[in-house]
């Protein structure tokens, strides 16, 4: 599959969504807004909710796609507005993989819950 990157992304997305056992509205609109941010077609989304293991996940190598990966992830955590533990763990454990702090979780769920506020 192309896109190995983009793709690796939203299978991230999609195994966070999941992590609570279902993935509502909300969090599916995210994902497959964020999917066309990054240019995937349904298609390949599609293909990769049915065969998640087709796609090996290559992690950004920029500071910037770092972040928005991340923030990507936290979003999405909060979406349908109950953070479970488990969510938490997996966001938690993707910042570190990224080479962040998992403190930056809290700092982005602080800031973005402020945003939405607004």
């Amino acid at each position: 599959m192309e896109n190995n990157k983009q793709l690796g992304q939203i299978k991230n997305l999609i195994m966070l969504a999941l992590a609570d056992g279902t993935a509502d509205e909300k969090e599916l609109a995210l994902i497959a807004a964020v999917a066309s941010r990054e240019k995937l077609t349904e298609e390949q989304v599609n293909q990769l909710i049915e065969n998640p293991g087709t796609v090996h996940v290559e992690l950004p190598e920029d500071e910037e796609s770092k972040k928005r990966y991340l923030t990507d992830m936290v979003v999405l955590m909060m979406a349908d507005g109950v953070m479970d533990d488990d969510e938490m763990a997996m966001c938690k454990l993707y910042a570190i993989t990224l080479g962040f702090d998992s403190s930056m979780v809290e700092s982005l769920v602080i800031d973005l819950a402020e945003l939405f506020k607004q």
